[in-house]
């Protein structure tokens, strides 16, 4: 598998007005992130990054609800996103808005991520798809952030599988990247949604970690009962006189 590690100085990202369409793209990861918190209980919610610290989670029935970053404003946790400082096992939903994009090792980040997970943990991810006009826009050094790092679906797909995760559920958005208000361009943008996902500039995943069963495995070895031959023997019994 490619590294994902990098040694490049991203630019970390305080707001969603930094990103293009920022205001847009916000609302519609609001509206999803709305329509799945109350599928989602435990505990302990975990908001990895600025951005995801910025999104509203008060529909959430989960009651404890932790904001971390390395950095800014009404932040819970300060540290480091790779090194979390939690417990193993100890966080129930973990919310991570473009966190990927923005990482000099994403890999890890998500390592960690599965770390603090329970079992039968969610986590939600946004991010950037290079398939897109806006990944298009970003090859050519156009109106996107210089810093942002493009995966390929399916390399992060492989990523959630190789550590233990269920992908429940994918969306897609943002088909035509631009400033579009026409009822035209609107049409266009929900046909390239329902049939062109793939080529949306925005992600939207919904993945459980994986809870293995203990199921006790037979043994293959068995004991072969003994054969008897002929008849069976009389045994005598001798009493004391």
């Amino acid at each position: 598998m490619k590294i994902a590690k990098t040694t490049r100085i991203l630019t970390p990202i305080e707001d969603w007005q930094q990103l293009p369409k920022g205001k847009m793209l916000q609302e519609q990861t609001q509206q999803r992130i709305d329509d799945y918190l109350p599928l989602c209980f435990g505990y302990h919610l975990l908001k990895l990054g600025r951005l995801s610290s910025l999104l509203d989670t008060s529909y959430s029935l989960i009651p404890h609800q932790i904001n971390c970053a390395a950095s800014g404003k009404d932040i819970g946790l300060l540290a480091d996103i790779h090194q979390l400082p939690l417990q193993d096992a100890s966080i129930d939903l973990c919310i991570l808005a473009h966190e990927l994009n923005f990482s000099n090792d994403p890999h890890q980040l998500l390592r960690e991520v599965e770390r603090v997970l329970t079992l039968d943990g969610t986590l939600i991810i946004t991010g950037y798809n290079p398939m897109s006009v806006f990944g298009l826009r970003s090859l050519l050094k156009s109106k996107s952030p210089k810093t942002a790092r493009l995966f390929l679906l399916n390399r992060i797909y492989d990523w959630l599988s190789l550590l233990g995760f269920e992908i429940l559920q994918k969306q897609h958005f943002d088909f035509l990247s631009g400033d579009f208000h026409s009822p035209f361009s609107s049409f266009v943008e929900r046909t390239g949604q329902r049939y062109a996902p793939s080529f949306c500039s925005v992600y939207f995943i919904v993945a459980k970690k994986h809870s293995i069963p203990m199921t006790p495995i037979k043994s293959p070895f068995q004991f072969k009962q003994q054969r008897r031959t002929g008849q069976s023997v009389a045994t005598k019994h001798h009493y004391p006189s």
